[in-house]
């Protein structure tokens, strides 16, 4: 936000805000400084028995700087929760006496000690001298807050590694002006998040495939920390490899800012395919535009998808992913249950002691966190919330307590909504009804007045709650220049579902309000077992979605494509039989082309036969188009299970034999045709893709059938050699430093020393 707390600047250099880091995180920050910038692994030991060491080593120890020493090393971190507090040699005795005892065991020969605290010259020289008049420590170096800011600062990769970093300094003093900007605009959508990230191995695994295959696919459940992983990716790739970073929202949003003449760009595609629940014609859309992000990758670009783990099962019903196989190779699930014991309490840590909580709010909650980071259903959403004071008002802090709040999320969260005044619960009414995305400075529409109205809310009160509510409830984000008002966290959005849902005049206002195209992505006429639906519409309100519908369809063609998905994917059988008796001629203007899985007429189809409402005659006539489609095309699209279900067995056999006899004899003509086609614009590849595709499917239909196989090996083999004949130079992947090092492992072991000690102070 523009108003966030910068950090301290001397001259030219950022100094960053270790003090708020704690213990356990500056010790692993050092330890990752040692490995990656002095190109060492060091040993870390438990935390109460390192026998006063934090990390060690032994041998000849060559920085990347060009330094060498050699015998045995020792490293020791002093941490200090105060801001500007100046090292004394003073405050060092509890480490001359451990550095004594290493000394006389030969464990010491050279000694670093590392600081948050500022370090003046006169010190250091004082304090180097005190250990190294130590007998047997040869070499000492101290490096206080200033020198290892210095150290992040010079080092893109460290901060890759260490994406936390980017929240604790001020980013126009690490990024240049046009990566500053993307940044902010980045970084505005997640608060404070990002400097309470801590790096997991989802992280780890994220990192190392985006740079092994230039994709990543984020999955997981909803508050598992998708988002805040793809914008440390994001705001690395930026600061490491100069990557253009461009946050996507949709396949046709993908086309257009994909620049073939900007090779380093970095795509960050947020919920994929729908924020809540399965957005089909999004999911198909992509099927189109996959060769285009391989055409990008193969440039150099970065690409990251995020998704709810239970919407991409859907979406995979309408998804090509042999069209781009990334999107099953290079996949990172995201299962909290799986956080380790130190991300789990690193992770509540943080958002505890970064988190606006009154001091006496974490000395009282402090005994208590290490069962709760240790419950079956912690996640970094409960920890976030954990850390403002709005959603623990009614917050019991003992065992019991802190149970309930972790294990009922979603109804705590439904409690706090209900108890808010007027003016905030306007305020959410509002952005709710705006699809969650509310522009700034407010103008309110009449609908959004009458709801308001209803509420027993004033405009004046809507303005007034949205400051009130910001870094809570809401939070308010940077796009391209303009500000918006959204949701903190799409659970918020999903809690106040739930009340609309089971409040009438509210859900009249909300039918009556919300652009037609938000309640296509948002409700269902009935319960059709859609996970993620926001508001289930009951039978009684069919008329007046009906009504909206009717209107919306009459405006232009193109809406045909948004009703036909919602009637197939988000109506019953109850609201299709008075749909279809409505609009008599619905059912007669329905037609089918290809491709047949990008056709929304097919998907409507396929419902109304389910539902018994397709008549024979029409079924026959579809049929019949598809059967020409199989050939002509070739159209594989009626081997999809969901489309199987339109024909008898017989029938089925029967396009099958078709295909076999009319189709596969004449493959080589097919290519040849497709050859004289091509316009010499698009990329080869993307080009006959589609085409592969279905010489694929058909291949896995005969796979018994050995002439046939033959026949289709031989098709593909001559479009590959078509393909190389006609594919352009493409300019060689750029040479990107690999920012995972498998060879970097270390296990940081909390023994007695809670994480927790320093989280109050």
């Amino acid at each position: 936000m523009e108003n966030r707390k910068q950090p301290k600047v001397q001259a030219a250099e950022v100094t960053y805000e270790l003090h708020s880091l704690g213990w356990k995180a500056f010790q692993n920050l050092c330890v990752t400084i040692v490995g990656e910038v002095w190109g060492q692994v060091v040993q870390s030991y438990f935390d109460s028995r390192d026998g006063g060491r934090d990390g060690a080593f032994h041998g000849i120890w060559k920085s990347k700087a060009g330094e060498s020493y050699q015998g045995a090393f020792t490293a020791q971190c002093k941490f200090t929760a105060k801001a500007d507090k100046s090292l004394r040699l003073a405050d060092l005795t509890d480490e001359l006496v451990k550095a004594q005892r290493l000394a006389e065991s030969g464990l010491a020969d050279n000694y670093f000690l590392f600081t948050n605290m500022r370090l003046t010259g006169e010190s250091e020289e004082q304090i180097k001298k005190t250990f190294e008049d130590i007998a047997g420590i040869r070499h000492f170096a101290a490096y206080g807050s200033e020198r290892i800011s210095l150290i992040i600062r010079e080092s893109t990769r460290l901060r890759m590694l260490v994406p936390r970093v980017y929240g604790l300094g001020d980013l126009s003093q690490i990024l240049d002006e046009r990566a500053y900007a993307q940044a902010q605009e980045i970084l505005s959508a997640l608060g404070e998040d990002l400097a309470k990230f801590v790096i997991t191995d989802a992280y780890r695994r994220s990192a190392k495939a985006l740079v092994e295959h230039g994709f990543v696919l984020l999955l997981g459940e909803p508050a598992s920390g998708k988002s805040t992983i793809a914008a440390g990716l994001a705001v690395g790739a930026l600061d490491e490899w100069g990557c253009s970073t461009v946050k996507i929202r949709d396949a046709d949003d993908f086309v257009k800012h994909s620049n073939p003449h900007e090779p380093k760009q970095f795509f960050w595609v947020d919920d994929a395919f729908g924020a809540t629940q399965l957005d089909s014609a999004s999911a198909v859309r992509w099927n189109s535009v996959f060769p285009h992000v391989q055409a990008a990758i193969r440039r150099g670009a970065r690409v990251v998808f995020t998704s709810r783990d239970y919407i991409y099962r859907r979406a995979r019903t309408y998804l090509k992913e042999s069209a781009f196989p990334l999107i099953r190779e290079s996949q990172v699930v995201i299962q909290v249950e799986r956080l380790t014991k130190e991300e789990r309490e690193q992770i509540l840590y943080n958002h505890i002691r970064l988190g606006m909580q009154s001091r006496q709010f974490k000395e009282t909650i402090k005994p208590f966190l290490p069962n709760v980071s240790a419950h079956q259903r912690f996640s970094p959403e409960i920890a976030r919330r954990l850390g403002s004071p709005v959603f623990t008002k009614n917050l019991t802090i003992s065992k019991e307590g802190l149970d309930d709040f972790v294990a009922r999320p979603m109804e705590l969260l439904q409690e706090i909504i209900r108890t808010l005044d007027v003016g905030s619960l306007s305020a959410l009414a509002v952005v709710f009804m705006r699809g969650g995305m509310m522009s700034s400075p407010i103008t309110m529409q009449k609908e959004e007045e009458k709801a308001v109205l209803l509420l027993g809310g004033t405009q004046a009160d809507v303005r007034h709650a949205v400051s009130a509510l910001e870094g809570s409830l809401l939070i308010q984000v940077r796009q391209k220049a303009r500000f918006f008002w959204r949701f903190k966290h799409p659970t918020i959005r999903d809690a106040f579902a739930g009340l609309v849902a089971d409040d009438r005049e509210l859900l009249d206002i909300y039918l009556t309000g919300t652009p037609i195209e938000k309640l296509f992505s948002e409700i269902s006429c009935g319960d059709v077992g859609l996970e993620g639906v926001k508001v289930i519409i009951p039978s009684e309100r069919y008329d007046l979605v009906m009504t909206r519908i009717e209107l919306f369809y009459k405006k232009r063609r193109e809406n045909e494509n948004l009703v036909n998905r919602f009637l197939a994917n988000r109506c019953d059988c109850d609201f299709l039989t008075l749909y279809v008796a409505k609009n008599q001629n619905f059912i007669a203007n329905l037609r089918i082309g290809s491709y047949l899985y990008a056709v929304s007429d097919v998907d409507v189809i396929i419902r109304l036969h389910e539902f018994g409402l397709l008549p024979e005659e029409k079924r026959c006539s579809f049929l019949s188009a598809i059967r020409d489609l199989a050939v002509d095309t070739p159209d594989s699209g009626f081997l999809r299970e969901e489309i199987r279900q339109l024909f008898t067995q017989q029938e089925f056999h029967e396009l099958l034999d078709h295909v076999r006899l009319v189709l596969l004899p004449n493959l080589d003509d097919l290519v040849d045709n497709w050859y004289s086609n091509y316009n010499g614009d698009d990329d080869p590849e993307e080009y006959f893709n589609e085409l592969i595709g279905a010489l694929e499917d058909y291949k896995k239909a005969y796979i018994d059938d050995n002439i046939a196989i033959s026949q289709i090996n031989n098709a593909i083999k001559k479009i590959e050699v078509v393909i190389e004949e006609l594919h352009s130079d493409m300019p060689q992947e750029p040479d990107y430093e690999d920012i995972y090092d498998g060879s970097m492992r270390r296990s940081v072991i909390n023994d007695s020393r809670s994480i927790f000690d320093d989280v109050d102070t």
